[in-house]
C-alpha cells in the first residue's frame, strides 16, 4: 500500500499450465479428439487469454505495482519503483485478510502516535521534562523515531511496537513526575504543619521545577514565603496573651490567619482567646447581675441573668441568681406591704390596712404578720364601729343590757395597744361616757294617783302623786294608762338637773 491514499495494486504472476503431454517420452501416437477434449481445449485457451492481458495489458492501468511473493509476511511488501514496472518473475498476490490487517495496523500506530506526541507535549511544554530526566526521555524518543522509520517502511506492525514502547516510556515518565510533584508538595505542606518555612519554600521549588504552573505547589509557596510574618504576628499574639490583653491578642492571631489561613494553630488559638474573652465576659455579667440583687434593682439583675442564660443556657450561677431574685423581688414587696400597712395603721386608715394585708396574702397566704395584722384589724374596726354606734347615741345606755356591752366594748378596745391616736380617742370618750352613765340621777315623777306609771324595761310603779327614783342617766320610756282613758306615753332623756315628769291620763275613751 501506499500513502497517497489510493489501494496498492500488486501483480498475480500465474504459474505455467501444461497445455499438452508433447514432451511426454512415453507418448507414441495422439488419441482421436473427443468432443470433452474441444471443451477442455476451449477452457485452456480462455485462461491463457486472461492470463496474457493481465500480463501485458493491466500494468499499462495502474500508477504502482508491488510484486510480492504469496508466502511473504504483510511487512515484507516492497512498494513499486517510481516507473511502475515490476519483476513479473517474482510478483505475487497479497490476498484481502492480509491487506485488511495492513490497514488495522496503521490505523493503531497513527493512533499510537497520536499519544505520543500528546505525552510529548505534556512533557516539554507542562512538566520541563529535559530539567529532571533528559537521558531517560532521550532514550524514549530514539524509540519514537526508530518508529518513524519502520512506518515510512510500511512496516506498521514493528512502527506499532516502536510506538507503544515510546508511549509507555513517556507515560512512565509522566507518572515520575507527578509522583515527585505530590511528594514534594506533601513534603512542603509538612514543613509548612511543622513551621519550618526555609524546608517548605525548597520542596515547593522542586515541584514547581517540575511544573512551573503546579496550583498547588504555587499555593505552598506564597505560604512559605509568607510563613516568617505569619509566626511573627503568632509570637506576638501570645505575648499580648499573656499580659492579659486578651484583645490585642485576638486582633495578632487575626491578622496572622489573614496571612495564611491554614497555618495549623491558629485557629485554636483564635478560639482560646475568645474563650477566654467569653469567660471574662460571663464573669463581670454575673457579677453585674449580683450587685444589681444586692441593691434591690430587680428588673436590671433580672435582665443581666437573662443575657448570661442567652448565651450560657444551662449556667448554674445565672439560673441560681434568677431564681434569687425573684425570691428578693417577693420578699421586698413583702415588705413594703409589711411597710404600708404599719403606716396605714398609724394613720387610721384602718380599710387601707386591710387592702394591704390582703394582698400581701394574696402573695403568700402564709404570711403571718398578714394574717394577724388582718385579725387585728378586722376586730379593731368593729370594735371602733361599735365605739361610734354608742357615743353616737350615749341616752340609749340607759339600758342595763346595752350599758354591759358597753362596757365589754370598753375592756376590749383597752386591750388593743398600739391602736392609733383615733382609736384610743373613741376608747376614752366611751370610757368617760359610761362613768357618767353610771352615775344615778334622780327621777321626780308627778301622777294623779289614778293612773298607773311603768318606766319601760325598768320597773312598774303603780298609781300615785310623786314619786322620785335614782336612774342612770339616759333614754326613758314612762308610759301611763287607766280605765276609760287614753294610755299617754313619754320618752325622756334623763341627766341632772331634769325637772319632774308629769304622767296621767285625761282623755277619755
Amino acid at each position: 500500500m501506499t500513502e497517497s491514499g489510493n489501494r496498492d495494486r500488486v501483480v498475480i504472476t500465474p504459474a505455467s499450465a501444461p497445455l499438452s503431454r508433447q514432451d511426454d517420452p512415453r507418448r507414441t501416437r495422439l488419441p482421436k479428439p473427443s468432443p470433452g477434449t474441444f471443451v477442455l481445449a476451449g477452457v485452456l485457451i480462455a485462461l491463457l487469454a486472461v492470463a496474457t492481458w493481465i500480463v501485458f495489458v493491466l500494468p499499462d492501468h495502474v500508477d504502482d505495482v508491488q510484486t510480492v511473493a504469496i508466502d511473504a509476511s504483510p511487512d515484507d511488501v516492497q512498494p513499486a519503483g517510481d516507473n511502475g514496472n515490476f519483476d513479473a518473475s517474482v510478483a505475487d498476490i497479497v490476498p484481502p485478510f492480509r491487506e485488511s490487517e495492513l490497514a488495522k495496523a496503521k490505523e493503531q500506530a497513527n493512533a499510537t502516535i497520536a499519544e505520543v506526541v500528546e505525552l510529548q507535549r505534556l512533557l516539554e511544554q507542562e512538566m520541563n521534562v529535559e530539567s529532571w530526566a533528559s537521558e531517560a526521555y532521550a532514550t524514549v524518543l530514539d524509540q519514537a523515531i526508530e518508529g518513524d522509520r519502520l512506518f515510512e517502511e510500511a512496516r506498521y506492525h514493528e512502527a506499532q511496537a516502536g510506538y507503544e514502547a515510546a508511549a509507555e516510556g513517556l507515560r512512565a515518565l509522566r507518572d515520575e513526575g507527578l509522583a515527585e510533584i505530590e511528594d514534594a508538595v506533601t513534603r512542603g505542606g509538612t514543613a509548612l504543619d511543622a513551621l519550618a518555612s526555609e524546608e517548605a519554600a525548597a520542596a515547593f521549588a522542586e515541584a514547581l521545577a517540575i511544573q512551573a504552573d503546579n496550583a498547588q505547589a504555587l499555593a505552598g509557596a506564597d505560604r512559605a514565603a509568607l510563613q516568617p510574618q505569619v509566626l511573627e504576628l503568632v509570637r506576638a499574639g501570645e505575648r499580648a496573651r499573656l499580659r492579659g490583653d486578651l484583645k490585642r491578642a485576638d486582633e495578632l492571631f487575626r491578622q496572622a490567619r489573614s496571612r495564611d489561613p491554614l497555618t495549623r494553630g491558629v485557629d485554636a488559638k483564635i478560639r482560646e482567646v475568645q474563650a477566654a474573652r467569653d469567660e471574662i465576659a460571663y464573669r463581670e455579667a454575673l457579677s453585674a447581675a449580683f450587685a444589681a440583687l444586692e441593691r434591690g434593682e430587680f428588673d436590671d439583675a433580672e435582665a443581666a441573668f437573662n443575657r448570661v442564660l442567652a448565651t450560657r443556657p444551662e449556667d448554674a450561677g445565672a439560673l441560681a441568681g434568677l431564681q434569687q431574685t425573684g425570691q428578693r423581688r417577693t420578699l421586698s414587696r413583702i415588705d413594703m406591704l409589711r411597710a404600708q400597712a404599719a403606716v396605714q395603721e398609724d394613720a387610721d386608715d384602718w380599710d387601707g390596712a386591710l387592702a394591704t394585708f390582703d394582698a400581701a396574702l394574696e402573695i403568700d397566704p402564709a404570711l403571718q404578720f398578714a394574717r394577724d395584722g388582718r385579725a387585728r384589724l378586722r376586730l379593731r374596726v368593729e370594735i371602733a364601729r361599735d365605739m361610734d354606734t354608742i357615743l353616737a347615741d350615749p341616752v340609749a345606755l340607759s339600758e342595763d343590757a346595752l350599758f354591759d356591752e358597753a362596757q365589754a366594748l370598753l375592756k376590749n378596745a383597752r386591750e388593743q395597744t398600739g391602736a392609733g391616736g383615733a382609736f384610743e380617742a373613741k376608747s376614752r370618750a366611751l370610757a368617760e361616757l359610761l362613768s357618767r352613765a353610771a352615775e344615778p340621777v334622780e327621777l321626780v315623777l308627778v301622777s294623779d294617783n289614778a293612773t298607773d306609771v311603768v318606766i319601760q324595761k325598768v320597773a312598774t310603779l303603780g298609781s300615785f302623786n310623786r314619786h322620785a327614783l335614782n336612774l342612770r342617766p339616759g333614754r326613758y320610756v314612762i308610759v301611763g294608762s287607766r280605765d276609760g282613758y287614753r294610755d299617754v306615753r313619754a320618752e325622756i332623756l334623763l341627766e341632772a338637773g331634769l325637772p319632774p315628769v308629769t304622767v296621767r291620763c285625761e282623755e277619755r275613751i
